[in-house]
């Protein structure tokens, strides 16, 4: 292994690595040029492509540090920030032993088309956000024309409510006014559907009748698309709300985030949940993608995480209603490669996506 780690190939690796994330970072400061991001993407390829293949799992290691470092912060409301570095490193050891196989194929362009187009088909328990070709929307390789939206005034409310704050006792009281708020706003803005984010309600909603009767009161008013868990069947979901003309139904999550809101190694999930998340027990999800109608139009339901999920493109529905809780991740490029992610999807599969967030 000695031959992977000198100076020079440390010094190739991570100047290759620094162009090749150097897109993700300019979009996520705003600084979104088309021609800007051409160049610099197929300058990177060139480096990548006349780099030494030793250089490869150095690059591979880096990389993905670039693009998926900020999967660690989650971490800080579990008070386990001493772990962060570890599953840093980590991340880019998986993906240098990825790359350092890929340095047994025969020729270096075939390993940059799998860099660039394969790499999604690489996900560790069905995460796959680490893909070069999200970044292809933002430069002239990729020019197509999104659908028209929803024949419905739709207003998309945005929060900035920090992680630490949000599921205190004491705060939940604010966040609930500040989305009455909202709603009334939207309201006297002649709005026809007002969209909160996930768990914007930070509490089993279905268990409080006087937010429910409140909300089911608006909605004869509004239709309101907002956030919440949901305590069914002794088991707590991760749910969307639909409060349409003085009724409500529920909508659960149906892809979970690994690791976030479920441990995906059964042999260890209650060792590992009592290690590391005080013995709290995994949400249950939904068994298919949800959908429902709003004033005759029908939308899918997708709750942060499904919503970088390609498989939920692929149904028929034409329009997405979209919920995230960003705050687990900032400060960091989280929420523009999610953005980046339902973009490119978005594209791809002609669909609209209303996408309601915070922070």
């Amino acid at each position: 292994m000695k031959q992977y780690f000198n100076i020079y190939l440390l010094k190739e690796s991570l100047i290759v690595s620094i162009f090749l994330s150097l897109p993700l970072y300019l979009i996520h400061f705003g600084i979104d040029l088309k021609i800007l991001n051409t160049i610099i993407i197929l300058l990177a390829l060139f480096l990548f492509y006349k780099a030494n293949i030793k250089s490869y799992p150095l690059i591979g290691f880096f990389t993905s540090i670039f693009w998926l470092w900020w999967i660690s912060l989650s971490f800080r409301y579990y008070d386990l920030t001493y772990i962060i570095p570890f599953i840093i490193i980590g991340i880019g050891l998986f993906y240098g032993i990825i790359f350092w196989l890929f340095t047994f194929l025969r020729y270096k362009i075939l390993i940059i088309f799998i860099f660039v187009f394969d790499l999604q088909y690489i996900s560790p328990f069905g995460f796959n956000w680490f893909r070069y070709d999200v970044l292809l929307p933002h430069t002239y390789f990729y020019n197509k024309t999104p659908i028209n939206p929803a024949p419905l005034k739709i207003k998309v409310v945005n929060t900035n409510i920090p992680q630490n704050l949000k599921w205190k006792k004491e705060y939940i009281y604010k966040e609930i006014s500040n989305n009455f708020l909202e709603i009334n706003k939207a309201i006297k803005e002649k709005y026809e559907v007002v969209i909160l984010p996930e768990t914007v309600f930070a509490l089993p909603l279905n268990l409080y009748s006087q937010l429910i009767e409140k909300l089911e009161k608006l909605s004869k008013k509004i239709t309101i698309v907002t956030g919440a868990l949901s305590y069914q069947n002794k088991t707590y979901y991760n749910s969307t709300y639909v409060f349409n003309n003085g009724k409500f139904k529920i909508y659960n999550k149906h892809i979970l985030v690994p690791f976030g809101e479920y441990i995906p190694l059964p042999c260890c999930k209650k060792l590992l949940n009592k290690i590391f998340f005080d013995g709290a027990e995994d949400y249950k999800a939904s068994p298919h993608f949800a959908s429902y109608k709003i004033k005759g139009v029908k939308f899918l339901n997708a709750i942060c995480y499904e919503a970088t999920i390609e498989k939920l493109y692929k149904e028929k529905e034409k329009y997405i209603i979209a919920m995230s809780n960003d705050a687990w991740f900032v400060p960091s490029i989280e929420p523009t490669l999610q953005k980046l992610l339902i973009e490119y999807y978005s594209l791809k599969y002609n669909k609209y996506v209303y996408h309601s967030r915070n922070l």
